[in-house]
């Protein structure tokens, strides 16, 4: 297998990688998360925030050499492009690394949505409970603040 061919699709394998990091870092949060285990969230935050530069390193690092392979390739900077100009075992480790991706990418997203669905309704539910303090505090007669003060006037 030529070295540069090499190159990429350990480039490609190591953007999957991380992404499959940035995955199980997100689940583990998601976990964390439903035990109210504040510091392993935060903790988690940071790991994945680490993660995420990783997985942008490893991505521009890919473009980079799908770049400079297309160039010698005479090609576009795409992986059905890229694939055409390879040697049959190239192309079919290439294809499978591609696939490997696609679908890291594809369970990322699918996690982020869950992961924004939750905001969401953690979003919904701090809202609801919120004015329903102030209904209950409204009906008392009494006044709180949101800094948790209290106005006892008429």
């Amino acid at each position: 297998m030529r070295s540069e061919v090499q190159a990429l699709i350990d480039s490609i394998n190591d953007e999957s990688d991380c992404i499959d990091e940035l995955i199980d870092a997100m689940r583990d949060q998601r976990e964390a998360m439903r035990e109210r285990d504040t510091e392993s969230v935060n903790e988690i935050m940071n790991e994945t925030r680490d993660i995420f530069f990783d997985a942008q390193t490893a991505d521009n690092e890919r473009k980079d050499l799908c770049k400079r392979l297309a160039a010698q390739f005479m090609c576009e900077p795409k992986a059905s492009s890229l694939a055409e100009k390879m040697q049959e075992d190239e192309r079919m480790i290439f294809n499978g690394t591609v696939d490997r991706l696609t679908q890291s990418i594809f369970v990322l997203k699918s996690e982020m949505i869950i992961l924004t669905g939750l905001i969401d309704q953690n979003e919904k539910y701090t809202s609801m409970l919120l004015s329903e303090f102030q209904r209950l505090s409204g009906e008392n007669g009494h006044r709180i603040s949101q800094s948790g003060g209290a106005d006892f006037r008429g």
